[in-house]
């Protein structure tokens, strides 16, 4: 009883009337009896009949492989059609039970007749065992990963495979996913067959395919994301800019109440701000209008106008971003498939900035280093602390020296817990205090901001532009020409780190970081999403040659 009300259920969620209504229907063939039988019905509903009645009810995954194989040799099926397989296996095996169960129980005849004008029940087996058929296999299609079936049987995944620069087949499934709904839209619309379709955006790849890029790289790549890299990949023409050259070529015309948004999204920042200054305005007016009936003098009409701007602003800001919100879809960015770990080329270091302020303090980060790591083990993924000593009147105080070095116990414990022969992945990076007369303290040089730009640019090992400490005392500290504030310090050195614990060795080849809070839990593994989504060609920041801003893709995330 559970499993068939289960099936019932499914068979309602994931066959809403719009999504019937687009699968292909059979048309009646006078040579054929069960075609006329069967005219009007969804013609995926059909091979599902065909398929239970070939195994008396019960299914076998390689047998359905095979079957759709087969028959699509013949008649490709659309990935609506593909999709909407397991729902008619599970409509036709109810009705097969209906049909067994009214046998077995002699109830009225004419269930038996509805059912076996569609589906020709077997004559060779006792109503018991076709019962039995039926529940197993409504068993067996609650079980199979229908995911991994159907792309072994798309035939659009087949063409969107041969992506020329080989990204598409390496992406995760929501991605792959995303591109065949741009096919399948793009054909319903068009009145071209979605592998026609899908051909067309790969041909559009290959023929931007510069010679010299054989295959994008990821994260091993020795620059930003270029041009000829983005280009040649299928998904450029399917989810980013590309996708306007491929509506092009197959003469797709947007339908009017989606031009509109398409409108918006290419003018973002103009309809926002816009729309924020229409209301504001018209706030103000009201208000102004108010006070001119009450009788204001121009004066007051002026101090009413500048008086109400900033709250009317903030009440049409408040109102824009809580529509916007509520009513514009999420994008989902592009993503590797990184379910079986991040690369080896796309090493990635997971920082907590934060304050050896007391000794609390110190186990509280070593704990939430603790748990980032058992969320998120990957033996690319490295964890580390970048410390500051809190704001003091002096450089040294007189538990510095006791904070540091349970610092440095805490960090060696954990490698020596979680660590192996070949891998230590945790570190701590503490940096020393400087003067900053504008704050009259000793502090870690830019506090947060400074540590992660210190910690960048030993990962680069930079030294085109190196940190410069001028004079003696209260000297000018330069970062890339750029005067950043006056800093005391003794002697000169690249960072202000004085503490660099931990395999070294490895800081050169980290790709990514991710920066936490200390106070910010990282999600099971979410540090392997993110590197994923970034590591990808379609979010690979690329940047214009003359003014060095990013044109495409994100530097952060």
């Amino acid at each position: 009883f559970h499993v068939v009300r289960q099936s019932v259920r499914q068979i309602r969620q994931d066959m809403p009337a719009g999504y019937y209504r687009r699968l292909p229907k059979l048309t009646a063939d006078a040579r054929s009896k069960p075609a006329v039988a069967m005219m009007g019905f969804p013609r995926v509903y059909a091979l599902a009949c065909a398929l239970i009645h070939y195994d008396e009810g019960r299914l076998d995954l390689d047998r359905v492989t095979r079957f759709v194989q087969s028959y699509q040799r013949v008649a490709p099926l659309t990935m609506g059609e593909l999709w909407a397989l397991p729902t008619m296996l599970r409509l036709g095996l109810l009705e097969l039970l209906a049909w067994a169960v009214a046998r077995a129980a002699e109830l009225d005849a004419d269930v038996s007749q509805d059912v076996s004008t569609v589906i020709s029940p077997p004559d060779d087996l006792s109503s018991d065992t076709v019962v039995a058929n039926c529940i197993t296999g409504l068993h067996f299609l609650a079980t199979q990963d229908w995911e991994t079936f159907f792309e072994n049987v798309s035939l659009v995944e087949e063409v969107l495979s041969s992506d020329p620069v080989d990204i598409y087949a390496r992406m995760d499934f929501d991605t792959r996913d995303a591109c065949r709904k741009v096919v399948e839209e793009l054909a319903w619309a068009t009145g071209y067959t979605e592998e026609d379709v899908a051909r067309e955006a790969v041909d559009l790849a290959r023929a931007h395919l510069a010679p010299e890029v054989a295959e994008v790289e990821l994260c091993d790549a020795p620059g930003p994301m270029t041009e000829a890299r983005r280009i040649a990949h299928v998904g450029f023409y399917l989810l980013d800019e590309g996708r306007t050259q491929l509506e092009a070529r197959l003469t797709y015309s947007p339908p009017w109440y989606v031009r509109p948004r398409r409108w918006l999204l290419n003018h973002a920042t103009l309809a926002y701000i816009g729309v924020i200054g229409l209301l504001t305005s018209a706030i103000v007016a009201g208000l102004v209008g108010y006070a001119f009936a009450a009788g204001g003098t121009p004066v007051q009409l002026v101090a009413a106008a500048l008086l109400s701007l900033i709250p009317a602003s903030a009440i049409a800001v408040n109102l824009i971003n809580w529509i916007v919100t509520h009513t514009v879809p999420s994008d989902t960015l592009p993503k590797m498939d990184f379910r079986r770990g991040i690369p080896a080329e796309c090493r990635t270091m997971v920082v907590i900035p934060g304050f050896l302020s007391s000794e609390d303090e110190v186990e509280s980060l070593l704990r939430q280093l603790e748990l980032h790591f058992l969320s998120n083990t990957d033996p690319h993924l490295y964890f580390a602390l970048l410390t500051d000593f809190a704001d003091a009147p002096q450089e040294h105080m007189d538990h510095d020296d006791l904070l540091l070095e349970q610092a440095k116990a805490g960090i060696r414990a954990l490698n020596r817990r979680y660590g192996n022969d070949s891998s230590a992945p945790f570190y701590l990076f503490h940096r020393r205090r400087l003067w900053n007369p504008g704050e009259e303290q000793w502090m870690g040089w830019e506090r947060k901001r400074g540590k992660l730009m210190e910690f960048n640019r030993l990962l680069r090992e930079d030294d085109a532009t190196p940190l410069q400490y001028e004079g003696e005392r209260g000297g000018t500290l330069q970062y890339e020409g750029k005067q950043r504030g006056t800093l005391q310090y003794e002697g000169k050195q690249r960072d202000t780190f004085i503490v660099k614990l931990g395999d070294l060795d490895v800081l050169p080849q980290i790709r990514y970081v991710i920066t936490v809070d200390a106070d910010t839990v990282l999600p099971r593994e979410s540090a392997r999403r993110l590197v994923a989504t970034l590591a990808h060609p379609l979010n690979r920041a690329q940047f214009d040659p003359d003014s060095d801003q990013v044109t495409a893709g994100y530097t952060v995330l």
